[in-house]
């Protein structure tokens, strides 16, 4: 199954499905269970862990799940980026691609019935 990158604006029509969403950690619940993820366009999304994760995580992560609801994902994994490697990120162009990205569809890349340019 192909995961749809996805932003904030986006969580809502994604309901049930799987989904890959990126952005930098704004809370983490004291158990560990769960945070607070700021998307690249700045709405805050709850995010359910498998596993209790440390609390002292920072930075940008990118979150592979399940949409559970309009504001909440259930993770089976996630990406850490380290800082150094995000310093310059641009979440504005980021947040430009995404919404780019899903406005032209899943079929902007093939070629025919049977070639995919990936």
């Amino acid at each position: 199954m192909i995961k749809k990158r996805i932003n904030g604006q986006l969580v809502s029509q994604h309901i049930g499905d799987q989904i890959i969403l990126l952005g930098s950690i704004n809370k983490i619940n004291p158990s560990g269970t769960s945070m607070e993820l700021k998307t690249s366009d700045n709405m805050i999304i709850t995010v359910s862990l498998s596993e209790p994760i440390d609390s002292h995580l920072e930075g940008y992560i990118e979150v592979h799940g399940t949409v559970q609801s309009k504001s909440s994902i259930s993770c089976s994994n996630f990406v850490r980026f380290p800082n150094e490697m995000t310093e310059k990120f641009d979440s504005e162009q980021y947040n430009d691609l995404i919404l780019l990205s899903n406005t032209l569809g899943s079929n902007k890349w093939k070629m025919s019935e049977t070639n995919t340019i990936l």
